[in-house]
């Protein structure tokens, strides 16, 4: 709570903006705070149309459902800082906003990180959650932070071409 306040109120260190990656502005809080709404908005829309097909037609219907938002994926940000040019981690709030809002429906999240580097802070913020499985398909050589453990991390070589990349992700 204290760091997200001091970010929107530009009460951040040199340091902390370093990390980020780009100076504070109120035109990156902008950003940043919609971000992470548009990504909570569509979780929410794909989990109450899971509920409502559910309800209708049944589990098989609502297997269907499905949502984007091209955005977010800010993987790297923790609870008390950001990294990587991530403020916030849009994927890790939009979970725990599905998880409290839909238990009935949501009782396990996958999240998928496709990204060159590792999805670190979601490695960090679900650590022991057994609700939330974190998965990152990474290079191995490519790591601007501490290391971090998720429930899988697959490291590829440097340089990798389509078909290695694409054949591991169908393996997986």
């Amino acid at each position: 709570k204290e760091y997200i306040e001091r970010y929107i109120a530009g009460d951040i260190s040199e340091e902390e903006a370093r990390n980020v990656g780009f100076p504070w502005s109120l035109e990156g809080v902008k950003r940043t705070t919609s971000s992470v709404g548009g990504t909570v908005a569509a979780a929410v829309a794909v989990c109450e149309e899971w509920e409502r097909r559910r309800a209708k037609d049944g589990a098989a219907s609502a297997l269907l459902c499905w949502g984007a938002h091209v955005a977010g994926g800010t993987h790297h940000a923790f609870y008390d800082r950001g990294e990587g040019f991530c403020v916030f981690n849009d994927i890790a709030v939009a979970a725990n906003v599905a998880l409290r809002r839909f238990p009935d429906s949501i009782r396990r999240i996958l999240i998928l990180d496709l990204d060159v580097h590792q999805g670190n802070g979601n490695a960090v913020l679900f650590q022991g959650r057994q609700e939330v499985f974190t998965f990152s398909l990474h290079c191995d050589k490519n790591y601007f932070s501490a290391k971090q453990q998720s429930d899988l991390d697959i490291e590829l070589p440097e340089n990798c071409d389509d078909t290695t990349y694409l054949a591991t992700l169908s393996h997986c």
